[in-house]
């Protein structure tokens, strides 16, 4: 009786660190799915942002006859594009320098 009462603290602390360490596990795979799905939802909507760019730039460049030039920055970096000028449309000027 006394090696009984001698074990269940110790039994108890292990129950509790068990619960704890399974706990800390389920909050771990949350987090990481949480993260996950912001994630694909960030790319998602970059995607369609994009898409939805490159649908307003061509039907610009076809209602405007001049010459358009285009600057945008995004994460991706930085691009200049010009429609209807005169300079050629692949390379540029430093590459033509050389």
């Amino acid at each position: 009786m006394v090696g009984e009462m001698a074990m269940g603290p110790f039994f108890d602390y292990g129950a509790m660190a068990l619960i704890l360490a399974a706990a800390g596990v389920v909050a771990g795979l949350v987090r990481t799915y949480i993260a996950h799905r912001t994630r694909l939802h960030a790319e998602r909507e970059a995607s369609v942002r994009a898409a939805a760019r490159s649908t307003g730039l061509m039907g610009l460049a076809e209602r405007h006859r001049g010459a358009i030039r285009i600057v945008e920055s995004d994460r991706d970096g930085h691009r200049e594009v010009e429609f209807g000028g005169h300079e050629p449309m692949i390379g540029s000027r430093s590459e033509e320098a050389a």
